[in-house]
């Protein structure tokens, strides 16, 4: 086939997703089968002169999360390049798109802004108080209905009201924003000729409904993904949408019919990986995968004493395979983001000069420190109702443990908010410090007052910087001199997160242009672009891409979907962590917790090209185990780990396991 978009094609397995037209396409892709390859085909053929010649206005690509999008649209472009063509298609995240289309600057509560939302309409509601009793089951009823899996009226009427109050959006609810503007007669003109969806199984039902209503009359969906990848069910995902793609099509205007793309071979892992991911999915109803790449695997299975051993040696073997491969990818996943903290400490205390990258941006805010440190920045440069309400949701805390205020100080705050007229300033602040501490303000309030004098004594040490200098007031607010006190337990790691915290501010800041239609964009407007960018980053979870400079890649299991390397390790593969244990909140029943577990293992291994080194360590503190979420039975002062289940059913396709202190490295 001569066309261009089938040029140096592998297999013929790809070749129909570049070239099938129908109204609904179905693409069922194993990982490494060369489904984005396909993509990027598929979107040259539809935009060729030769081929569609589509206009780019007609073409709509929607990628799982921002990193993956960002990395479509340079390949995208890159094959654009190579011909004539009118115009770009649209390549967005679903929430990208939402924001895009609706046009509007919506505020999208963090997660921790969106917790204190829960503890404060409980406490407004005493019925939905007694009705859900936990507020961590009332988070998950909120996100039910967002995904518009289970209605909860009541709770989303009194969330929506606590939103207004405060300005502010639900993340999760864009989508459903969006389609019931749509259907309410919005956006008449907003569809697409060809829409293209990656990772169709991790939407939610409303996202899947979404991408559907996009299609334009006579257009053309396709819908890729792979059902053993679904790993997304506490965000409401639907891991059944690709399966009902038959119904979706009837429900908006289709026939039914849909044109299944099976892709089975697996160019990307050894083949000994493969067959062991084949093992893990042998109930699952895809097709097996088949493993055509002939690399040389090089795989590893090791064991250590605890898990500071483990970081430990880690540390030293991936720096030596480093140093053997400085020109290949390197990614780290762990199953607990404490193992990520330990093995980043070690390779900083041996070599400074390597950078670690964690890019899973749920890390940014974990420790106290780092958390404060940016509300309070958001708070000079770019204030608003739910950071005022996250600034004082907290208690002070010099040891970086136990901030979390009682239920987050519902009552003292509610009832602060409605005195203030639903407008909380600077000036409530110093109003508030100004009162006797001991003045009765409900539940909490003394925590206010804490809050509230904390403030002001930042604010005034903040006010001394050089605000016409946004790198320097950045590097200023964010010295951890001011943040971590002497008292502070786990200091290095605080600090090490403040400058990771420093590092992605200061790369989004060089990102924004200093000057704009010839006329200088003002310091302070830059400064706000900044905590903005952060709070979007940070609210739609989308993972922090690793830096240019990045040697090695650090992510969570769920962090690392989409990224791929030649050298894999995965830490923490002890039943503890991986199953480990569904929590209350889990939305699903334990065998569906299970399920989706052994899924996010599947996706683990199937990232590497070359290296797969499979780590646990064997024992660990009960004190340690218990802050990490490891399922445990506490008693004795350390617990033994156990080999994670999914570890022991590809046994067979791996190296028999080798002690850490008898391990030669990779």
């Amino acid at each position: 086939m001569a066309e261009s978009w089938n040029a140096d094609i592998r297999g013929t397995q790809v070749l129909p997703l570049i070239n099938e037209d129908a109204s609904t396409i179905r693409v069922e892709a194993g990982p490494g089968t060369g489904k984005t390859f396909g993509l990027v085909r598929r979107v040259e053929r539809i935009l060729h002169p030769d081929g569609i010649g589509a206009e780019g206005s007609e073409v709509l690509v929607v990628a799982f999360n921002r990193v993956i999008a960002k990395q479509l649209g340079a390949d995208i472009r890159a094959r654009l390049r190579t011909f004539e063509h009118n115009g770009e298609p649209a390549i967005r995240t679903i929430h990208a798109l939402c924001l895009e289309v609706i046009g509007e600057e919506l505020r999208l509560l963090l997660p921790h802004e969106r917790e204190a939302m829960i503890y404060d309409v409980l406490s407004e509601h005493p019925k939905l108080r007694a009705h859900f009793k936990r507020a961590k089951k009332a988070e998950q009823a909120l996100r039910d209905h967002e995904a518009r899996h289970v209605e909860h009226l009541d709770l989303w009427q009194a969330a929506r009201r606590w939103l207004d109050r405060h300005k502010a959006f639900l993340v999760g609810d864009l989508p459903g924003l969006f389609l019931d503007r749509l259907e309410g007669g919005d956006f008449p003109d907003q569809a697409y000729r060809f829409v293209i969806v990656d990772e169709f199984q991790d939407l939610t039902a409303g996202e899947q409904q979404l991408m559907f209503r996009l299609r334009a009359a006579g257009g053309q969906l396709a819908a890729l993904g792979d059902p053993r990848q679904s790993i997304y069910k506490f965000r409401g995902n639907d891991p059944a949408g690709l399966a009902r793609l038959e119904e979706l099509d009837r429900d908006n205007g289709g026939d039914g019919v849909v044109v299944d793309v099976p892709m089975t071979e697996c160019q990307r892992c050894p083949p000994e990986v493969v067959r062991a991911a084949n093992r893990l999915m042998t109930l699952a109803e895809a097709a097996a995968m088949v493993p055509v790449n002939d690399v040389v695997a090089n795989l590893h299975v090791i064991t250590w004493p605890d898990p500071h051993v483990e970081a430990e040696g880690m540390a030293k073997a991936i720096l030596a395979n480093l140093e053997a491969h400085p020109g290949e990818r390197h990614l780290v996943m762990v199953t607990r983001r404490k193992f990520g903290y330990l093995l980043r400490d070690r390779i900083a205390g041996a070599s400074r000069d390597v950078r670690v990258d964690l890019s899973f941006s749920e890390s940014l805010l974990e420790t106290w420190a780092v958390r404060e440190a940016f509300i309070f920045f958001c708070l000079m440069v770019d204030p608003d109702a739910p950071t005022w309400r996250a600034w004082l949701a907290y208690k002070n805390s010099g040891t970086g443990d136990h901030f979390l205020a009682p239920q987050r100080n519902a009552d003292a705050y509610l009832r602060l908010l409605t005195a203030r007229k639903d407008t909380i300033s600077e000036s409530a602040m110093e109003t508030l410090a100004g009162e006797p501490r001991t003045k009765p303000r409900g539940d909490g309030g003394g925590i206010l007052w804490d809050r509230a004098t904390r403030f002001l004594a930042l604010r005034e040490q903040a006010n001394r910087q050089d605000l016409g200098d946004p790198e320097a007031y950045l590097s200023a607010l964010f010295d951890d001199r001011i943040w971590i006190t002497d008292q502070y337990h786990d200091a290095e790691t605080a600090r090490l997160d403040l400058q990771l915290l420093l590092t992605k501010a200061l790369g989004i800041l060089a990102e924004i242009p200093a000057e704009k239609r010839g006329r200088e964009v003002p310091p302070t407007e830059r400064l706000r672009q900044v905590a903005q960018r952060l709070r979007y980053q940070i609210a739609t979870r989308d993972p922090f891409e690793a830096g240019e400079q990045a040697q090695i890649q650090v992510a969570t299991l769920w962090g690392a979907k989409g990224v791929t390397a030649e050298h894999v390790y995965l830490l923490g593969a002890c039943d503890e962590a991986i199953p480990g244990a569904p929590t209350s909140a889990y939305p699903g029943t334990e065998a569906e917790f299970l399920d989706e577990q052994r899924r996010l293992f599947y996706v683990s291994i199937t990232r590497s090209k070359k290296t797969l080194v499979i780590s646990r360590a064997t024992s660990i503190a009960t004190a340690e185990a218990m802050k990490m979420g490891l399922a445990i039975h506490a008693g004795a002062a350390r617990v033994n780990l156990q080999m994670s289940r999914f570890l022991r059913e590809i046994l067979k396709e791996l190296p028999k396991a080798v002690e850490g202190d008898k391990w030669p490295g990779c």
